[in-house]
C-alpha cells in the first residue's frame, strides 16, 4: 500500500540532478504542486497532490443533447 505522501526516492527521482532540498522545493512548485517541509528540510509532497497534478480523474463522457425537435431520417425510397 502506497504512504500518504512521496517518498524520498520519489522525490529524488523527479528532482534529479538538484542536490539542495530548497532547489527541490522550488523545482516541485514550479510544476503546479503545493510542496511542505520536512523538519530536516526535505520537500514534502502528498500523494493526493501528486495525483490531482499528473493523474487526473478522467470525466465522464458528456451524454449527447436531446432535443424535443423532429428528428430527421434518411428513408431510402
Amino acid at each position: 500500500m502506497p504512504t500518504p505522501h512521496l517518498t524520498d526516492a520519489e522525490i529524488d527521482d523527479v528532482c534529479a540532478g538538484l542536490k539542495q532540498n530548497a532547489a527541490k522545493i522550488r523545482f516541485l512548485q514550479s510544476l503546479g504542486l503545493q510542496v511542505d517541509r520536512k523538519p530536516n528540510g526535505r520537500p514534502l509532497v502528498a500523494r493526493g497532490e501528486w495525483d490531482r497534478r499528473f493523474n487526473p480523474t478522467p470525466s465522464p463522457a458528456a451524454a449527447p443533447v436531446r432535443t424535443n425537435g423532429p428528428r430527421w431520417k434518411n428513408i431510402p425510397t
